[in-house]
């Protein structure tokens, strides 16, 4: 059985991801990786060029962009997988290497008739607490009439795999401003629980100055989509819900969340965290 990552990447080091370390922990599990390059050029293209196991696919991300882009940069990478299941990850996103065996003994033994796998996500939050999310379909099998898009029986952020079967003629067309992009439409897949976790770090790494401005623009794409301002209508309230959900977590989490039970691959950055990243104390903001 072949396993297939997918991954997009913009502007890494700009974005103060910990791109090498989730590129070495998808190196050593997956048989490869496709990454979808949003528009960065060095170093991180360079590395990324050296390595066999990855494939690249360049498709700019526009810095204003719309929801929809997600799908349309998922299923540019989608096409070039090969692998029998697809795991879609994001580049902040880790699987720990003590799952590595299990992971793909449950795929391989996933029942003919599910065609997508969840897993449990994991958020570190700051001050050493984390909390837990169920039921994540990140895997899909590859099969052609499997896309990532729209979920017509439920309200989904776009970048879900859904059954097109029957919905050829039905996708929904967005305009980026650059191309009139068709989405793909479908039905919830048949789902099986892997009961493995994976690691979401997400802004743990980010300074509040670039979280200000990200969550800002993250906000502002999602209006454009879908014409609500459910993340704040101004930078100033985005991140006033963005703290708000972070206090929120924080509050509910579960203590204490200890150095070795983070992945291997991202121990080292955890252990080295500096006051300016939300990881380390929430940006003393209690």
């Amino acid at each position: 059985m072949k396993i297939s990552i997918l991954v997009m990447i913009t502007n890494p080091e700009e974005r103060q991801d910990k791109w090498q370390e989730a590129f070495k922990c998808y190196e050593d599990f997956a048989d490869e990786v496709v990454v979808v390059n949003g528009g960065d050029t060095a170093p991180s293209m360079e590395y990324l060029k050296n390595h066999p196991k990855i494939k690249i696919v360049d498709l700019l991300w526009p810095y204003e962009w719309n929801w929809a882009e997600l799908p349309n940069h998922l299923n540019a990478g989608r096409e070039q997988c090969t692998g029998d299941w697809i795991i879609k990850l994001d580049i902040d996103q880790f699987l720990d290497s003590k799952d590595f065996e299990t992971i793909r003994k449950r795929l391989a033994d996933c029942p003919i008739e599910c065609q997508q796998a969840t897993f449990q996500k994991i958020s570190p939050l700051y001050g050493g607490k984390y909390y837990q999310k169920g039921g994540i379909p990140i895997a899909f099998r590859n099969l052609p009439h499997i896309k990532i898009g729209k979920n017509l029986q439920e309200k989904t952020d776009l970048c879900f795999a859904v059954d097109t079967t029957g919905f050829k003629d039905q996708t929904e067309k967005v305009d980026l401003g650059y191309c009139i992009y068709e989405m793909p439409v479908g039905n919830s897949l048949n789902t099986y629980r892997t009961r493995v976790s994976y690691w979401n770090y997400d802004y743990y790494f980010k300074t509040k100055e670039f979280t200000k401005k990200e969550f800002w623009r993250f906000s502002k794409a999602y209006q454009r989509y879908y014409g609500i301002w459910k993340f704040g209508s101004t930078e100033k309230k985005s991140f006033m819900l963005f703290m708000g959900m972070q206090k929120g977590r924080n509050n509910r989490g579960i203590p204490e969340y200890s150095l070795d039970k983070h992945p291997s691959y991202i121990r080292e950055a955890v252990k080295n965290l500096i006051p300016e990243q939300l990881g380390f104390n929430g940006w003393e903001e209690k």
